[in-house]
This record gives C-alpha cells, structure tokens and sequence, in this order.
C-alpha cells in the first residue's frame, strides 16, 4: 500500500504563481459547482449535506485506482491543474506517476465532514493529496482526535486510512484541490 503511516504531512511549497490560472476560474465557479455536484461520480451520503465537487477525473470502479475515467469538464481546468499537480508529485521519485482522481472539494462555511475511513479498494494503494485554495484559520482537517489547519500555499498528505474528518466553523467556503497519486510501475 502507498499510503504513508502517519496522519498528514506537508509535501512542498505550491507557487503563488501556479496557483493564480485555478484562481481565477474559481472567482465564478458556484454555478459550476452546483451543476458539477448534481451528476458527480462520487456521492457518499453524509458528504452531501456539507460538500459539493468538481470533479475532473474518477476512478471507473470503486475496486480499481488503475481505471479512471475524465469528466468533460477537464478540459476547461486542465491548464490551471496539471502545473499543480506536476509541482507536487516530483516528491514521490515515480518513475511512472499517474493520477486516478482529481477534483475541487468545497465544503460549505459551517459544514462538517464526518470522520471516516476511505474503505474503497481503489483508495488502498494512491497517497490523497490536499492542495488547499480557499482556506480560513477555523477549518479543521481531522486526523485521529488531531485538528489540523491545511494552509495555503503548500500541498499536504492525508492518510485516508486513519479516522478523519474536517471542520469548516468559518463564514467562507472551504476549496480543496485533491488528487490520489501513485506509481503505475
């Protein structure tokens, strides 16, 4: 398995620069979120109340991170996204490093993610990274009994096979860019 025997870990510095092209399709985005989330492949009962998602590539079956499929709504974030993603993974030194999810994840101000632990097959295997756009000091991601601020400008590794959860108490929505990494090797 992939996934790292802690509970979250910084990986790296993401640029402001490299950041700004999804910030910029973000400043108008609640509409696309609210057309995205009606038809996304990834609706898991309690995540609905508080969470919405853009979601640009998902595995085809929840068994197998090797099969994923792109959503057409790639093509309008693939040249804001894939420089993020190419700044980060450099960390893992895969010879073949593939993505099997990709999405925005925004949790609503006051929301809350129940702690959970990913128990499908195809999140076995690719460490879950956060990249974190729209934050504020009062959202929480859980972690065991931990509360930890993800902060802006970094990217981070969440152990999805531990007990977690976030917590967003502040008056603004949350934005996550999250994608599952791992070695096609």
């Amino acid at each position: 398995m992939s996934y790292f025997d802690g509970h979250v870990r910084e990986l790296c510095t993401v640029p402001a620069e490299l950041l700004a092209p999804l910030d910029r399709l973000l400043e108008n985005s609640r509409d696309t979120f609210l057309v995205e989330n009606a038809h996304k492949p990834n609706k898991f009962g309690d995540f609905e109340k508080s969470t919405q998602h853009i979601v640009f590539k998902f595995p085809l079956e929840l068994e197998d991170h090797t099969r994923s499929k792109y959503q057409p709504i790639w093509e309008k974030y693939r040249a804001a996204v894939e420089p993020i993603i190419a700044a980060v993974t450099p960390f893992y030194g895969y010879a073949n490093g593939q993505t099997c999810r990709i999405m925005l994840a925004r949790l609503k101000a006051g929301g809350e993610i129940r702690k959970h632990v990913d128990g499908m097959r195809s999140a076995d295997v690719p460490h879950k990274i956060h990249v974190p756009l729209v934050t504020d000091p009062e959202v929480f991601f859980w972690a065991e009994d931990e509360a930890i601020h993800l902060s802006r400008g970094a990217a981070f590794e969440v152990n999805n096979k531990v007990m977690h959860g976030g917590c967003n108490t502040s008056a603004i929505d949350r934005i996550h860019l999250i994608f599952d990494y791992y070695d096609q090797a």
